[in-house]
């Protein structure tokens, strides 16, 4: 397969759950014109469907099922403020960062063109997409190829360099039949069974997974790290659980497109085991992390014992008060990526490590110990190093050192975030 460059998303049941408001229109409608009653799983089946081409699915030859889409539009727009949308995990981080990489993205929906817009507005996640092509603005729906093909043409992408991601059935075929690689989603309105009938070329269990796929993680790797090392994280102090090590992953993959001579599944690896020797304190957890590494079973059978050594390295070297350069450039990459600089993620981190592990402070003690904690790392005299310096960090950090010299603007944003926390 080529390199991907363009994503052609589905909206309902991949980027936005909003399956509970569907069925409760459908069902409204069903009643309110007397038509045979289906059941829930017949229902959620035609999601993906254009309205107008439910009926022949649902009731085929049933004349009464003729004014089925009418009825379905005006329930929905009377129940509509009942049921709230929203994004399903990982979308809207995902998103961004696969913007943030230079990936184009367009959505190709059964939905309305005026509804799909009027969501993605709502959900802040608009800016991303190029093109957004309804059911309204084709002659043949999914699973016709015209959706895509319209966004091909539109906005002059390659097909082969094209990759559409779904839910459903009629997604896949649709992606096939015009010629793209595609992306079964699991966590939809599709069961696993019927997705892996349309042969798709990757079935994800979770958006995360998007962003490793694409860059070439290998499908067993990233499976393996999904179910048995991801979800270790669960088990360490708020500041270092599965949004952590993900953020860490994300910027791992995004920083080695710049290093080419890297090897991606490594890459992955590496930030994936950065910091499970948490579990045994903080103290030395990089040189626990090393060993979990070596003493992994899977790891062992994937990878050499040179490669093996390499990872063991560059996830002892990643800690940002390390007294020395890291070894390798795998290990600047991964110590470079766990030091994302983003002011408002960084002060976050530090309060919710405070909240977790000195609890005796009140709220000023708090402010005092994030001051000092960012002044001493990431201050202008501050110890933090950053290897890679092409990368955006050497910008972010600029930022941070003057938001630590405006006092009152951190004081302003400490007080939010620290109420914030204390909410959840």
């Amino acid at each position: 397969m080529e390199r991907i460059s363009n994503i052609i998303f589905d909206f309902d049941g991949t980027l936005v759950d909003t399956t509970p408001l569907i069925m409760a229109t459908m069902k409204a409608a069903i009643a309110e014109l007397r038509l045979p009653p289906r059941t829930d799983a017949e229902c959620k089946a035609t999601i993906g469907f254009r309205l107008e081409d439910i009926p022949n699915v649902l009731w085929p030859g049933d004349s009464d099922a003729s004014e089925y889409a009418v009825t379905y539009r005006r329930i929905f727009d009377v129940i509509k403020g009942k049921h709230k949308a929203v994004c399903y995990p990982g979308v809207i981080e995902t998103l961004n960062l696969l913007h943030a990489c230079g990936y184009r993205m367009a959505i190709a929906s059964s939905r309305s063109r005026h509804s799909v817009k009027e969501y993605v507005k709502q959900l802040g996640i608009s800016d991303y997409f190029s093109m957004i092509v309804g059911g309204n603005d084709v002659i043949c729906g999914k699973p016709s190829a015209e959706p895509v093909r319209k966004i091909l043409e539109e906005c002059e992408w390659n097909a082969a360099e094209t990759i559409v991601v779904g839910d459903a059935p009629v997604d896949i075929i649709m992606g096939k039949t015009a010629g793209t690689a595609t992306c079964a989603m699991t966590y939809g309105n599709s069961t696993v069974d019927e997705l892996c009938a349309v042969s798709p070329k990757y079935t994800l269990k979770s958006f995360y997974e998007l962003l490793p796929i694409l860059k070439g993680v290998t499908s067993e790797l990233e499976d393996y790290v999904e179910t048995q090392i991801i979800p270790q994280y669960d088990n360490f102090d708020k500041a270092h659980r599965r949004s952590h090590v993900r953020m860490v992953i994300s910027q791992s993959l995004c920083l080695a497109d710049k290093l080419p001579e890297l090897d991606i599944d490594m890459v992955y690896c590496i930030a994936a085991f950065h910091d499970l020797g948490l579990f045994n304190g903080r103290e030395k957890h990089h040189i626990e992390s090393g060993r979990i590494l070596c003493a992994d079973e899977f790891i062992n059978r994937y990878f050499t014992k040179a490669d093996i050594e390499i990872m063991k390295e560059a996830i002892e070297d990643h800690r940002a008060s390390g007294k020395t350069e890291p070894r390798s450039l795998y290990g600047k990459l991964v110590a470079d990526a766990d030091r994302f600089i983003d002011s408002e993620t960084i002060i976050r981190r530090t309060i919710q490590y405070g909240i977790s592990n000195y609890p005796m402070l009140d709220k000023d003690g708090h402010y005092q110990r994030m001051w000092r904690h960012i002044t001493d790392k990431y201050g202008p005299s501050g110890y933090l190093r950053i290897w890679l310096p092409w990368s955006d960090n050497v910008d972010r950090l600029k930022l941070l050192h003057a938001l630590i010299a405006n006092e009152n603007s951190l004081k302003e944003l400490f007080n939010r975030i620290y109420d914030e926390e204390l909410k959840e």
